[in-house]
């Protein structure tokens, strides 16, 4: 296992992930992140390199102070040999099996890895399984031609375009700011706590994060990405749902320019059963990747007792 700091390595792995998505497409957006300014302090472990079968981003060891915190705690993976992987997570610290922690990555045969794994370690697993979906634009980036460069701010948005539902009304596009966390945390169905309220808020500091808002400049509608470049915790009030609002939304921000990371992959995901989502992102721009799946196995320590 090595860490890989050199950052012409770190730009040729991007390269290389590239022709594995999309597969790859977990490490490879937090790898896009720590290209560009690493705000959430990630680093990459590779099994080995300059051939490497196993590849994983994962936050400093700074980062990771609280170990029941399992939204800072996140590692992401992406392998070519799930018994490298096997190997890979037994015999080196590359996860910290003493904390709450989570990983994601859309290789469904990791499933079996990690809960062989977590038997030897004392580790209880729950898994969440969600079907991926993705923008046109992400399954072939290699057209991109620009460099390492930094992504515009937020603030160097200026045009504020409007959206009007099918009903008529006519919202604004805004981006959400950190004062909205609480409101997205409620929202979301793995957040509802303060660690996760933690987590959002520093997302919206970070990453893009927009929303429809009212004639008051309430949110009514919104979706944060994070740091794999993934859009998540999209949620619309119940009272403003079933006028288009999120499908019109979703294809306004994923678009220049709020969509201020052009570079980036554009990807998300939906429950399986959740069909109001899975059309409106559908209608919105994306669509739904063959034979993937979204994964995050969240895993806990099981502690002897005293």
């Amino acid at each position: 296992m090595m860490l890989l700091h050199c950052s012409q390595k770190l730009a040729a792995l991007e390269k290389i992930l590239m022709k594995s998505f999309p597969d790859s497409l977990k490490v490879y957006g937090s790898l896009y992140h720590i290209n560009r300014g690493n705000p959430f302090n990630l680093e990459v472990v590779v099994d080995s390199w300059p051939q490497f079968k196993t590849v994983i981003t994962r936050p400093h060891e700074s980062e990771m102070k609280d170990d029941l915190d399992n939204y800072t705690n996140s590692y992401f993976l992406f392998t070519k040999d799930s018994e490298n992987l096997g190997e890979m997570l037994t015999n080196t610290d590359a996860i910290n099996w003493k904390q709450v922690l989570q990983i994601q990555g859309f290789q469904s045969s990791v499933d079996k890895v990690l809960k062989e794994i977590s038997a030897c370690k004392m580790v209880k697993i729950n898994t969440a399984k969600n079907i991926l979906l993705l923008r046109e634009q992400t399954v072939n980036p290699l057209e991109t031609t620009k460099e390492h460069t930094a992504p515009e701010t937020k603030e160097e948005i200026t045009t504020t375009p409007h959206i009007r539902a099918k009903d008529g009304q006519i919202f604004r596009i805004a981006p959400l700011k950190e004062c909205h966390a609480d409101q997205v945390n409620q929202g979301w169905g793995f957040g509802g706590n303060e660690r996760s309220l933690r987590y959002i808020q520093r997302c919206i500091r970070h990453f893009p994060s927009f929303s429809a808002v009212d004639s008051n400049g309430n949110p009514v509608c919104w979706g944060v990405t994070e740091q794999s470049t993934e859009y998540r915790m999209a949620y619309t009030l119940p009272e403003f749902r079933n006028i288009g609002l999120f499908t019109r939304l979703l294809s306004v921000i994923t678009k220049p320019p709020f969509r201020i990371l052009p570079d980036a992959p554009v990807i998300s995901h939906v429950a399986e059963g959740n069909e109001a989502s899975k059309r409106a992102s559908i209608v919105g721009g994306y669509h739904i990747a063959p034979c993937n799946w979204w994964n995050q196995w969240t895993c806990h320590p099981i502690r002897s007792p005293l």
